[in-house]
This record gives structure tokens, sequence and C-alpha cells, in this order.
């Protein structure tokens, strides 16, 4: 054979050595002109074609059959990479223009050369992106949420199937008397206002004319819907899911969803539409876990968690989204037993806590990612009280936290191993101490200080005075002006646990006997990439908590490229998908939901998916350890 040199992009940024033993692997293949390499819809032929000398038409089908040419390459140009990597048909023919001699790759080498040299790999990112969400979403299709035994209810439904229509209208000049007819003609509940141009406004309710004209002793032929309009409605688009305005209600504590497209309303929901397109209706439980009079009846509730997200997963939502729900139906729990906490000690003599507080959800509660398999994590912070309030506002506290503490273990939620719970001192200061102990973290790290400083810097306010929260959130964003190292030493923590995979990129598993030949796919995958994507998201000043929602600030603040952002994000749905079907699988066979999976027991297209997705972990964690200057 003789020898051509590769000496254009991308394997000119290979190792000598590396490309002499390619070309021992490279077959060289010539091309007649107008002869075809292959046609639009047949097989891919498992080869990456890299163009040596000659050139090539890329043809599509055009009018009456005849193709039409709509690009060219040349020497040191390549081409069918995506369907190599898909294993996919050609969607599109290749002919030679001129006669063409090429290098043919085969998948196995060109697979290997992507999963060990991360620059070789990044020249084709878009293709390793789309190949894992298309190899995730074909992962997502192929197995459906009935064979957990834990039920199914449509969650895929868009809410224009659901909405009320048509709407009733009026302009902001409406008095109110007039707005209390129509609702009384009509048999409705609410009135959309509009401007002239149809564009939304605003939105009165019955309870609105009771609260904020009758209570008041008003005069209805006075008052006039722009005056008592509420503007700051929940909108969603008519193409959203029944379970994007699910979430809406619950995190809104609303009734009303508007439906609009470009500012123009077109339907509305209501709690009434949702329940009637269930037959259980998720917001039952909700209104389940308000009205729990005691600890026993609302840990009673937490079940119904499960069949929710088995739903979810049924009905192909994203992982974050499900991921999402599960958080915020557990906010509600977490609140409804602080309430029973607070009236419990009422009944001891509390009339009130003594000072104000807030209750903070850690790590996976705070970036709103929970499973079925999460811990729970949370801390306290209170208001600093007077010198002679001290023990009392301890006692309080601790009292209080061992309510709730109890109640959530009673419902499912696992102590957290390492004492991150609110019952521990450590975990229950008020502001000025929680002050002390950030500094401490920052400027007296330890190994073990470095794990519950990540773990608190994703806290999330749940229930009490929020303002304590953002005032702790600012102070420790300040310390890190101070002290921009500590980044490098979050750095090393991570990279200290590499993802698991061989020199080969084959994956590493566990050798314990109790898990012996599985894989702990948060501790060993996602929760590397949570790591990362923080310790960018604090370099970068960003105080959102979602790692999804950090990925797309930092692409924003172009700290990672568009290419890089997409390609983390479809690893991190990935695992984060498995977590939630290895909950589900265990939950419905009677065992306690953890994080483990045996690969050997997936399908061959999972066991591609997991793959593909711990080889982008391994490329984020170089991207780190180069970034903030860890060997």
């Amino acid at each position: 054979m003789p020898e051509h040199q590769l000496d254009f992009p991308p394997f000119n940024i290979l190792p000598a050595d590396v490309l002499a033993e390619l070309r021992g692997k490279l077959i060289l293949k010539t091309y007649p002109k107008d002869g075809y390499v292959f046609e639009q819809g047949q097989p891919s032929l498992g080869y990456l074609f890299i163009i040596l000398s000659g050139a090539v038409g890329i043809d599509v089908p055009g009018e009456k059959g005849i193709p039409n040419v709509v690009g060219l390459r040349y020497a040191g140009d390549f081409f069918g990479e995506t369907v190599i990597l898909t294993g996919k048909t050609y969607p599109v023919s290749v002919k030679a223009v001129e006669e063409l001699t090429c290098y043919l790759l085969d998948k196995e080498t060109f697979e290997n050369l992507l999963r060990t040299y991360k620059d070789f790999a990044g020249f084709f990112n878009n293709i390793l992106t789309d190949r894992l969400r298309s190899l995730y979403e074909e992962m997502v299709r192929e197995q459906n949420c009935d064979s957990y035994g834990l039920g199914s209810e449509p969650f895929k439904n868009r809410v224009s199937d659901i909405m009320s229509t048509p709407i009733i209208t009026c302009p902001p000049d409406t008095p109110v008397s007039h707005i209390a007819r129509i609702l009384a003609q009509q048999k409705i509940s609410s009135v959309v206002i509009t401007s002239t141009s149809g564009k939304f406004l605003g939105l009165v309710t019955e309870r609105d004319l009771i609260a904020k004209v009758l209570a008041l002793d008003c005069n209805p032929a006075l008052v006039y819907a722009a005056d008592i309009m509420h503007k700051d409605v929940p909108i969603l688009p008519p193409d959203a899911f029944y379970y994007q305005a699910v979430l809406t209600m619950i995190k809104r504590q609303g009734k009303y969803v508007l439906v609009t497209e470009h500012s123009v309303p077109l339907g509305i929901v209501t709690i009434g539409d949702l329940t009637r397109a269930r037959t259980t209706s998720t917001l039952a439980l909700v209104g389940q876990i308000e009205s729990a009079a005691s600890p026993d009846e609302l840990a009673n509730t937490a079940s119904a968690i499960n069949s929710i997200t088995a739903a979810m997963v049924n009905d192909k939502a994203p992982a974050n989204e499900i991921c999402e729900v599960v958080s915020e139906l557990n906010d509600l729990l977490a609140r409804r037993f602080l309430i029973l906490a607070e009236e419990n000690l009422a009944s001891q003599g509390w009339s009130q806590p003594p000072v104000p507080y807030c209750w903070l959800s850690l790590g996976s509660g705070g970036r709103k990612e929970q499973t079925l398999s999460s811990d729970q994590d949370n801390a306290i912070i209170y208001a600093n009280p007077q010198p002679d309030q001290e023990e009392e506002v301890k006692r309080y506290f601790a009292a209080l936290a061992a309510f709730v503490v109890e109640g959530l273990e009673k419902a499912g939620f696992k102590k957290c191993p390492h004492n991150i719970i609110a019952t521990n001192p450590e975990w229950c200061q008020s502001l000025t101490s929680w002050k002390n102990t950030g500094y401490n973290w920052i400027f007296s790290p330890t190994p073990e200080s470095f794990r519950q400083f990540t773990l608190f810097l994703d806290y999330r306010p749940v229930y009490g005075q929020e303002s304590l929260a953002q005032e702790l959130r600012e102070y420790a964003y300040r310390l890190f002006r101070l002290a921009p190292t500590i980044l490098h030493h979050l750095a090393k923590d991570d990279l200290h646990t590499r993802a698991p995979l061989s020199i080969f990129k084959q994956i590493i598993l566990e050798k314990s006997k109790e898990h012996k030949h599985e894989l702990d796919v948060k501790r060993s995958a996602s929760i590397h990439i949570v790591d990362c994507v923080r310790i960018f998201a604090l370099r970068e000043g960003v105080h959102e908590t979602s790692t999804l929602a950090r990925l797309n600030k930092l692409v924003q603040l172009e700290a990672f490229s568009a290419d890089d952002a997409e390609y983390f994000e479809a690893a991190y749905q990935s695992l984060m998908m498995f977590r939630i079907r290895g909950n589900l699988e265990k939950v419905s066979a009677g065992q306690i939901p953890d994080n483990y999976l045996n690969p050997d027991k997936l399908s061959k297209r999972q066991q591609s998916v997991l793959r593909e997705s711990l080889v982008a972990v391994d490329r984020l964690q170089n991207l780190t350890g180069m970034a903030f200057r860890v060997d």
C-alpha cells in the first residue's frame, strides 16, 4: 500500500506512534469518476471515508428524481461520519466527480480514537452529542413503564388538549360589576383581561372580586378590571405537556395556568381541567399532603410519588423534569411536616418560633434533582438570637428538626449517611454561626469540609424566611472572591476519583461482595458532572443551583461552548434516567431503591448509552483538570 500522509485535522493531532499503527488498519480504495461510494437509503458500510485525492459530490434527489449536488468534498475532507456513529441509513448519496482515492477507517478503530483522544473527539463533538441523544431517545422508547407494576397515567397530553376554550376576555377598563355578571351568566370562575390588540394583560377571578372589592366595601361600579387583575399569571405554550402544567401549579401554588401563543390567550387550564384529564390526579396528592393532620398520615402519602414518577417515565418525560416534579412534591412534604412540627411545639407551650428561620434543602434536593433513592440532606438557618435567648432558641429548633427529620424518615427518606441533616447541631445554626462555618470551610479546609461545603453550596430555601438564605449565599460568594484558590481544591477533590473507565474505555465495575459487577451510577458518574459544572459556575459567579441551569448559564458566559454543554447535558440526562429507572425497578420488586445497576442486565443499546455517558464524564473531568490546574 502506498503511504499517504494524514496531515490534516483531526488526524494530525494524534501522536506519531498512533498514526503509524493507524495506517496498518486503513483500507485504501479507489473509485472511478461518476461511481457511487454509497447511495441514499443504503445501510451503513461501517467506515469513515477519508479523501486522499479527487473529489466527491453530495447528492440529494431533486424534482422528478434527478439528483442535485448540494456540496463537494476534496482531499483532506472526510464523509460518512454521522452514519458510522449512528448506524442509520445514508441520508444522501455520495458520488465521485473525478477519480477518487480514499482511506477507509473501520467503525471500531474510529470509536476507540474518539474514546481515547479528547481533542480528536472534540472535532466530532456535534456528532457525538447527536449520537448520544439518539441512543438515549431510543433507549427511552424501548421500555414501557408498565413493567414496573406501578400503574401508568397519561402525562403526555398537551395542554392544548385539556385547556378550557374559548375563553372570555374583557378590556382593562371593564367595571368589576360587569365582570361579576359575566362570571354568573357564563358559570365560569375567571375572566382574561386583554389589550385592544388581543394581548394578555391579566386575570380576574371570583376570589379577586370577593377579596379586593366586596370584602373592602368598594363600589363595584367604580372599580375596574385593571385595578384588581393578576398580572403575574403562569403561562405555558399550547404544546406544553400535562406534567408541565402540574409542575407549574405545584410551584406557584395556584389554580390557573394561561395558555398563550405570541402573548395572545388561547385557553386556560384549571385544577378542574387537570383532574378531569386524569384517573387519579397528581393534584389530588397535593391536596392530601396539604391536608394531612398527622405525621403518619403525611408519611403515607409519600408512596404515591413512586407512581407519579413511573407515569412520567412511561410518557417519555425528560429526566430533569421528572426529577423536578419529584423534588417539588418532596418540598411539599417537607413544608407540611414543618407546619405540623410548629403546631406540635405550640401545643407544648411554644406559641411561635422564637426567631425567624429558614429550612434548607441541600444536595440533590437543593438542585431539584432528587430521585426515589435520594437521602434527606437538610439544614436550618435561624436569625441571630439575643444572648439570653440562645439556649432556648437552640432547644426549639432541635425539637423542630427532630420532628421533621423523623417524619421524613417514616415517609421513606433515609437520613444522610454523613449526618448532614438538621438534627446535627452543625447543620442547625444562627446566621452568624453559619457565616463563621463558611469562613472556616474556605480558609481552613479539610477533605471532609470540602465534601460538606459542596453539598451546602447547592442549598435552596424550602420554607420560612428566605432572606436569611439569600444573605448567607451572598456572604459565601464574597468569600469566594477573597479565596479563588478554593476552586483548585474543589477540582482536586472531584478528580481524586475518575469516571470508571479502563484505558480502553471499558466500564470498571465494583469488586465489593455486596455490589460485585455493579456500578454506582450516582457516585461513580453523575456526581462528577454535578461537581465539575458547579466548580465552573462558582468561578463565573453563577447563582443557579440546578446542574442544567448552570450549564445553560455557562454557555451564555462563554465558559463552555454550546457543543460541549449539549454533550454533557445529554450524558447527564442519560445517567439520571438510569437512576430513575433503576429506582422504579427496585421499588416494584419490593426492594429499597439505590443507585446501583448491573450493566450485564442492560440491553445492548442501554450499554452503549452508559458507556458513551461515562466517556463524556471523563472528558468533562479532563476539561476541569486543565481549567483549574489539577494534574
